[in-house]
């Protein structure tokens, strides 16, 4: 059995839902050299008295604390070219001497990478059976939404059907129903109608080559 560590640096911890992706993206990469243990780190510093400070600092402080195969970084292209934020990303990793380097760019949040299981949404609002109609998006709509994230809140709190006081604590938790949302989907490969994803499964391919643990 062949063993891999990665660690995951995101633009905050709700973010942590990108290793389930993750995860699916390795393993379908990997499948043909047969089975694959993959171990995962998150880089959260939310408790850390003195937190890395902007992104070279932040890729670093992980590199050191969370020792891995892969570092995942990730950071959403909001309003700016996702090739900007690509080379934002490699830039600060080749400044702190760290190889290889995976990038993880949605476009425009990593919450447009969640839009097309309805299922999972009302699963993770704690409705699977409701009937109340969500109005997702196409899929290949996606990455030309303004604010995802506006539209996945909105999405479950209509799965949720929640009133009233229940309602305030369901927006409270919204935040962190993107992890359980994730961990509600076996099969990403509907992304793949999505530029970004295809260029972040490319590069997965190309560094899991590079190990000697790619299909391809």
């Amino acid at each position: 059995m062949k063993e891999l560590t990665y660690t995951l640096v995101a633009d905050g911890p709700s973010d942590k839902c990108l290793e389930r992706i993750i995860n699916w993206a390795l393993g379908n990469a990997s499948s043909r050299q047969g089975t694959l243990l993959i171990n995962s780190q998150f880089a959260d510093y939310r408790d850390d008295p003195d937190p890395p400070r902007g992104l070279v600092d932040k890729l670093h402080r992980a590199s050191r604390d969370f020792p891995c195969d892969i570092l995942f970084a990730h950071r959403d292209a909001e309003r700016e070219d996702p090739e900007h934020r690509r080379f934002e990303i490699l830039n600060a990793a080749k400044q702190v001497g760290i190889e290889p380097v995976v990038c993880i760019i949605p476009v425009r949040m990593t919450e447009a990478w969640l839009l097309f299981n309805e299922l999972a949404i009302r699963q993770a609002a704690g409705n699977p059976n409701g009937k109340t109609r969500l109005k997702l998006p196409a899929i290949t709509r996606m990455e030309a939404l303004p604010d995802p994230k506006a539209v996945l809140y909105s999405a479950l709190e209509t799965a949720s059907e929640a009133t009233g006081r229940r309602l305030k604590q369901f927006q409270r938790d919204r935040p962190m129903l993107k992890l359980r949302i994730a961990e509600y989907i076996e099969d990403f490969s509907q992304l793949r109608a999505l530029s970004a994803f295809n260029k972040f499964e490319d590069e997965v391919r190309a560094v899991l080559a590079h190990l000697g643990l790619s299909q391809f």
